[in-house]
C-alpha cells in the first residue's frame, strides 16, 4: 500500500492544478477570442489565431521547462538573464521596430520580439536575490536603495522607447516585493509619497494637493529627522519638477491621460477608443450577441480588438457571463500565485512567486480597466487572452514558475 501512494506521489507531482486549469482555459478563450476578433464580414482571415496556437504550443512546452527546472538556477542566473535584457533594450532603441509610433520590438528572422518581457521576468529573479538576505533592514534607505536602482534601469529603458504602460511595471512589482520582503508599511508608504504627489497632480493640475496625503502621512508614521527631511525634500523636488515633467511626455501621453480624465471631450480622436470599448461591453447584455456575432468588431468600430481590447470583444460576444468567467479566472490565478508564496518555506522562492504573480496582476487589473474606462489606454496586453507571440510566452513562463515554487514549497 505505501508503495503504491509512493508510486502515485512520483508520477502525479504536486501541482497546482487550479492554477494551471485556470491559465489553460484563458489560454483557450484568448484562441477563440482572437479567431473572432480578427474574422469581419467580406474580409480574407488574416490568420492570427494561427500564429498565436503555434506560440501557444511554444509558450506550453517553456512553461513546462520553467516548471521542471529547479529554481535555484534561476537564482544562479538572475544577474546574467537581467544583464542580457537590458543589452535587448539597449538594442531596440538603437536598432528597434517601429510600429504606433514607438520602437518596442527586435526583428529576428521572422520572429518580431519584445525585449520588455524578458526584462521583466529577470528583474523579478535579481529582486528576488537581493531581498533573500536576512541581513537586511528595508527600514534603512540605503539597504533597499540599490533595489530601487535595479528597477529603475529597465524602467527608464522602457520610457524612452516610449512605453509608459510597460515601464511603471517595473516599481510596482518593486514596491509589492519590498512590502513582501519585510519593508514597515510606514516606511513603504513614505517613499511611495512622491509618486502620489505625481498622480494628484496629474488628476488636479495642482501639486498642492499632495499636502492632504504628506501632512497626515508623516504625523502617523513620525520618521527620523534623517528621513523626514529627506522625504519633504523629494516631495519639494517632484512639485517643482512636475510641469516640466508634464511638458516632457509625449504628445499622445498626453491625450491618454486627459482623455482618461474626460474621454467625451475628443469622441472621435484620442476617447474613440475608450468609447468603442465601453459600447462593445454594455452592447453584449448578459448572454452576449453570441460567438462570432459581434458588430462593434465586426463592422470594426473596436480598435485594436485582437490585443489591448480583446476583453471587449469578450463583452459583446459572451456577455456578462463571459466577461465574469474570465475575471474569476483571472482572480483564481492571482489568488493561488500570491498563496504559493505564503506557502513557500524558501526566502527566495517566496519572492520569485510574488514577483511573477505581481507582474501578472498589474497587467490583469491595467487591461481591465483600460477597457472599461477606469484608467487610461496603455497598449499593456491581457495576459493569456491578447495576440502577441512574447507576451504569450511571457505568461506561459511566469505559471511555469509558480507551478516551480509550488511543486517545491516545502524545501528551504
Amino acid at each position: 500500500m505505501l508503495a503504491t501512494s509512493a508510486l502515485r506521489a512520483r508520477r502525479w507531482p504536486p501541482l497546482d492544478y487550479p492554477l494551471l486549469f485556470a491559465a489553460l482555459g484563458l489560454a483557450v478563450l484568448g484562441l477563440l477570442m482572437v479567431y473572432s476578433a480578427t474574422s469581419m464580414p467580406g474580409v480574407t482571415h488574416q490568420g492570427y489565431w494561427v500564429r498565436q496556437l503555434l506560440w501557444l504550443a511554444l509558450g506550453v512546452a517553456f512553461g513546462g521547462l520553467a516548471a521542471t527546472i529547479h529554481y535555484r538556477a534561476y537564482d544562479t542566473l538572475a544577474w546574467v538573464l537581467y544583464g542580457l535584457s537590458l543589452v535587448l533594450l539597449v538594442a531596440v532603441l538603437v536598432a528597434g521596430s517601429s510600429a504606433y509610433g514607438a520602437k518596442r520590438w527586435l526583428d529576428i528572422g521572422p520572429l518580431r520580439f519584445q525585449p520588455s518581457e524578458l526584462a521583466k521576468i529577470a528583474t523579478v529573479l535579481v529582486l528576488a536575490r537581493r531581498f533573500d538576505n536576512r541581513w537586511l533592514d528595508l527600514s534603512r534607505f540605503r539597504h533597499w536603495a540599490p533595489a530601487g536602482f535595479i528597477a529603475l534601469v529597465p524602467t527608464l529603458l522602457v520610457l524612452k522607447e516610449p512605453d509608459l504602460g510597460t515601464a511603471l511595471c517595473f516599481p510596482s512589482v518593486l514596491v509589492v516585493m519590498l512590502y513582501w520582503a519585510g519593508m514597515p508599511l510606514q516606511s513603504l508608504l513614505l517613499w511611495l509619497s512622491p509618486m502620489a504627489n505625481v498622480a494628484l497632480y496629474f488628476a488636479t493640475g495642482s501639486p498642492w494637493w499632495c499636502l492632504i496625503v504628506l501632512v497626515p502621512l508623516l504625523v502617523w508614521a513620525r520618521p527620523q529627522r534623517k528621513v523626514l527631511l529627506l522625504v519633504i525634500a523629494l516631495n519639494l523636488l517632484v512639485s517643482v519638477s512636475l510641469p516640466h515633467l508634464w511638458n516632457s511626455l509625449h504628445d499622445y501621453q498626453q491625450r491618454r491621460i486627459t482623455t482618461f480624465l474626460n474621454p467625451e471631450q475628443d469622441p472621435h480622436g484620442a476617447g474613440y477608443q475608450i468609447i468603442q470599448s465601453k459600447i462593445a461591453i454594455g452592447s453584449g447584455g448578459l448572454k452576449g450577441k453570441g460567438y462570432l456575432k459581434g458588430t462593434q468588431k465586426g463592422l470594426a468600430f473596436l480598435p485594436m480588438r485582437h490585443t489591448d481590447f480583446i476583453f471587449a470583444v469578450v463583452g459583446e460576444e459572451l456577455g456578462l457571463v463571459g466577461t465574469l468567467t474570465a475575471v474569476l479566472l483571472y482572480a483564481l490565478i492571482v489568488l493561488r500565485g500570491f498563496g504559493i508564496a505564503a506557502a513557500s518555506h524558501n526566502p527566495f522562492a517566496s519572492l520569485l512567486a510574488v514577483g511573477v504573480t505581481t507582474t501578472l496582476f498589474y497587467h490583469i487589473i491595467v487591461n481591465l480597466l483600460m477597457t472599461i474606462g477606469w484608467a487610461p489606454v496603455t497598449g499593456l496586453p491581457l495576459p493569456l487572452l491578447s495576440y502577441g507571440g512574447t507576451a504569450l510566452l511571457a505568461n506561459c513562463i511566469q505559471i511555469g514558475v509558480l507551478e516551480n515554487v509550488a511543486l517545491r514549497r516545502q524545501e528551504r
